[in-house]
């Protein structure tokens, strides 16, 4: 591939590979990385890559680096200890300072957290990018009814995530009032 056609490649797809890593990782300076490395690979393999599946082939080099880099933050999580989800901070539990809408959108992108990286990278690009059960198979080389059987599981997954959440939340707010 040469650097003209690599240049017109990256000025059109940077923003959808970024915008995938972001909404994998949800962390900017690990999707940059995720989109840094995405490029790097391409830079490598231009000549192998088909023009025709060069979107696809990007989409599916930037899935597989996110669910590596969940992977590796996972294993350093683990060896580390997790937070405690107690230990929060007291102004942000306020009621007077939830926003209702930004509330329920950070609890869904909370309960998607709970799904392997695999799965939450194939509800993204379902629900949050729009793309169709066949374009994502093609792109990940998955058979489509592998895809529903799996969307499937984790819709239910997050609503049994969404409801413990909510009664949670009952729960606690029951708590401090009474």
């Amino acid at each position: 591939m040469d650097r003209t056609t690599f240049n017109r490649v990256l000025t059109d797809q940077r923003h959808r590979v970024y915008s995938h890593a972001m909404q994998c990782l949800r962390d900017p300076d690990d999707a940059a990385d995720v989109t840094q490395e995405a490029f790097l690979r391409l830079w490598r393999r231009g000549p192998d890559v088909d023009d025709e599946r060069l979107a696809a082939w990007l989409t599916r080099v930037t899935h597989n680096l996110c669910i590596d880099h969940s992977r590796r933050a996972k294993t350093v999580r683990n060896r580390l200890g997790r937070p405690d989800p107690t230990a929060l901070d007291e102004l942000s539990t306020r009621p007077e300072q939830i926003d209702p809408a930004g509330d329920r959108r950070q609890e869904m992108l909370d309960a998607l957290e709970t799904l392997p990286a695999e799965t939450r990278s194939i509800m993204l690009m379902h629900y949050y990018q729009g793309l169709k059960l066949r374009e994502i198979a093609d792109m990940l080389g998955k058979n489509v009814n592998s895809l529903k059987v799996r969307i499937h599981r984790a819709r239910k997954a997050l609503r049994d995530v969404l409801d413990e959440t909510t009664v949670d939340a009952i729960s606690a707010a029951r708590r401090e009032s009474g």
